[in-house]
């Protein structure tokens, strides 16, 4: 009996945008290559040295992608965090590029408009 490729990777990649105090954030599915091309740009960004930004108390406060096993990345204010059973591993993102492809994966009228400015270092 032949299997379906769906039935290799059963591991479903969560995407999410860190906006709201009292409620739960807005999450979604993020498609495999989108996940396979974070994964590269991550590959190629150079170490962060120093503290992690400080996120404010309300409003945006970053995206993240995440799997079942606890793999998760953060992007917020030019730097990516990667958590993952081996560690904590923080890299230089100054264009903010996987913290914005991750948020353009969300559905339409997911996101509130103040994310997508909020994610280019806009007010």
């Amino acid at each position: 009996m032949a299997t379906s490729k769906s039935d290799k990777n059963t591991n479903q990649w969560i995407g999410g945008a860190l906006v709201f105090s009292g409620r739960p954030d807005p999450t979604w599915s993020v498609p495999d290559l989108v996940v396979s091309k974070l994964e590269s740009y991550w590959a190629h960004l150079q170490p962060w040295v120093g503290s992690l930004p400080v996120t404010p108390g309300l409003g945006y406060r970053g995206s993240f992608l995440r799997d079942a096993s606890g793999t998760e990345w953060h992007g917020y204010g030019g730097v990516l965090t990667l958590r993952t059973s081996k560690g904590i591993q923080s890299r230089q993102d100054p264009a903010r590029q996987f913290e914005k492809l991750v948020l353009a994966t969300a559905p339409a009228g997911l996101l509130p408009e103040e994310v997508k400015r909020a994610s280019q270092g806009k007010k």
